[in-house]
């Protein structure tokens, strides 16, 4: 009987199987695996349902961009065409390379080829690239917009530029992730189950090519922006200041010209003695003429020379009304070229303080998204003591993922048109 009892619990099976769970699989660590009840399972579920709608989110956002730049021609314009391509970037990231992120992220290993692997990492890194390069280029065409404006908008605007720059982007993108391609990632070390990058000096190289440059030239043009839209204000400032003062003092001083000009100097009053009263036989319109002449005239420095009287009726400008009906005129177009100065200098206040906001928020979200990521890539090859666990490494790589869906979320809604321009769609 107890033999039975012994070879029957021995054909039985357990009542708690062990399965495979991925965490063991991405830490190799010998803890037992967890029970089906383990909390663990609802959670990496819920996880990937989020990453499933970050996804959405991404799609969705890039394919509004292209879709409005296409549409409206009034947002066909050389930034934009740069942010298509960004958008363009961060759609094939999302629609290439994150699908197969969650894949790893549920299942805990590759279950492919090594060269589907190879395939995968090529189009992560270049699409990340891609996406860094393109917001470099975008921070390069304004400060030529900023900086330059003559020369950005006559040659340096030009369609042919645009897709130079555009070429440049995607060329670079794909020779600094091509070598994946040709056998660089079949090191001795390399596991299977895992698909991964595992040459550390591709490791370093790809970091600094497709992070840490565009950064640093991002950072240093945003920065040159924001200094030459501070020098652009402060030399707007001081001319609206000067002639806030010239207005102010603008009624004391017509008092004083009038005043001069009616014959108060003293060199002036002998002249309009003699204009004042001439012979009889000139008319009356000659008079007022000469007296406007001397009176539109005095504050030149020339002196006043008088004609004959045969001179007086042969040679008799209308200079003088013209001059003064225009000296008249264009002191009225001064006080409302004055007040258009105002208004356009308020304008161009918001505009400059909405562009450094924006400036200092695309830069944020750029190193909050990507910092951490490449940071930590380069320390869990190159740095043995430094404990990087496996969570923390999937959770700043799905943070550099983010920027994808937070792009365009930026670069339009700052801009007016682009708004318009999507409710337009949505509502169609």
């Amino acid at each position: 009987m107890d033999l039975f009892n012994l070879t029957l619990e021995e054909e039985l099976p357990s009542p708690h199987p062990l399965p495979l769970d991925p965490c063991s699989l991405y830490s190799n660590s010998s803890t037992l695996p967890a029970s089906p009840t383990s909390p663990t399972s609802p959670r990496y579920n819920f996880y990937a349902m989020l990453l499933v709608l970050l996804i959405f989110c991404v799609v969705f956002g890039n394919v509004l961009v292209c879709v409005a730049v296409s549409r409206e021609r009034a947002l066909q314009t050389t930034t934009n065409y740069l942010i298509v391509s960004l958008a363009v970037s961060d759609l094939l990231l999302a629609t290439l390379v994150m699908p197969w992120g969650v894949y790893l992220e549920v299942v805990g290993e590759w279950r492919f080829s090594l060269i589907c692997c190879d395939i995968l990492l090529t189009l992560d890194v270049m699409m990340c690239t891609a996406s860094i390069l393109n917001l470099c280029a975008i921070s390069i065409d304004r400060y030529t917009a900023v900086a330059m404006p003559l020369l950005y908008n006559t040659r340096y605007s030009s369609r042919r530029r645009v897709v130079l720059m555009i070429t440049a982007v995607w060329f670079l993108s794909f020779a600094i992730s091509c070598p994946l391609l040709f056998g660089l990632n079949n090191t001795a070390t390399r596991e299977v189950w895992k698909c991964s990058i595992a040459d550390p000096a591709f490791v370093v190289y790809s970091s600094v090519a497709s992070f840490y440059v565009p950064f640093i030239v991002t950072l240093l043009v945003y920065a040159q922006i924001c200094v030459v839209l501070r020098r652009r204000g402060r030399r707007t400032d001081l001319p609206r200041r000067q002639a806030l003062h010239a207005q102010a003092g603008m009624e004391e001083g017509e008092g004083q010209r009038q005043r001069k000009n009616k014959c108060t100097h003293p060199e002036d009053v002998k002249l309009c003695t003699l204009i004042v009263k001439p012979p009889t036989v000139a008319p009356a319109r000659k008079k007022v003429t000469l007296v406007k002449e001397a009176v539109v005239h005095p504050l030149e420095g020339e002196p006043v020379r008088f004609l004959a009287q045969d001179d007086q009726t042969q040679q008799q400008p209308a200079r003088p009304k013209i001059s003064l009906s225009v000296s008249k005129g264009r002191d009225r177009l001064d006080k409302g070229e004055l007040a258009k100065e105002r208004v356009r200098g308020r304008l161009s206040q918001q505009k400059e303080r909405k562009a450094t906001q924006m400036l200092a928020i695309v830069l944020g979200v750029f190193i909050i998204c990507w910092l951490p990521f490449f940071l930590t890539h380069v320390l869990r090859v190159h740095c043995s003591s430094c404990c990087i666990s496996p969570s923390l490494y999937s959770a700043v790589t799905w943070l550099g993922y983010l920027n994808s869906a937070v792009n365009p979320v930026i670069y339009t809604t700052f801009n007016t048109e682009f708004r318009k321009a999507f409710i337009k769609i949505l509502h169609c």
